[in-house]
């Protein structure tokens, strides 16, 4: 990523790790009982944007990351393997137009064999938050536009 779309990533990310712990302070000492600071924002600022190995949290590959979803695109159902996901809409949502993120409930029998749970389609600028065990799809089809999301998986 470019060093101007990396700041954005980084400000962003800021933004919504501020507001975790703000809004929802147990989350950083459930998911990471191991961080010495009492908030997921400043260990994040400690870090040097510049070198993904300084980073206080261990990353998914390539992210965090701005994905585009475009027609004929999308991102199948999947779990990410990590403690949090944060999703951010950068994009508004298309009428009519598809896409969104699709959420399986732990009780289902498998994005294999039946529909989605839930669908979002938040506002741009909303931030989705969940455990990387929940089954989802980030990137549902889209049948035209363009749909653009910040994604960050880490634990």
């Amino acid at each position: 990523m470019c060093s101007k779309a990396d700041a954005i990533c980084r400000s962003i990310l800021l933004k919504v790790l501020d507001c975790i712990d703000q809004d929802q302070p147990s989350v950083p000492k459930v998911l990471f009982p191991s961080l010495s600071s009492p908030s997921m924002s400043h260990k994040f600022l400690q870090s040097d944007p510049n070198t993904r190995t300084s980073h206080p949290y261990q990353w998914s590959s390539r992210e965090p990351a701005v994905n585009v979803y475009t027609p004929g695109g999308e991102f199948l159902a999947h779990t990410d393997s990590q403690s949090l996901t944060i999703l951010v809409a950068l994009t508004a949502p298309l009428e009519d137009g598809g896409g969104g993120t699709a959420f399986w409930s732990q009780d289902s029998r498998g994005h294999r064999v039946e529909g989605p749970s839930l669908v979002l389609r938040p506002p741009v600028g909303t931030a989705l938050l969940f455990g990387g065990c929940v089954t989802h799809e980030a990137g549902m089809p889209i049948s035209h536009g363009m749909r653009g999301v910040l994604v960050a998986s880490f634990s």
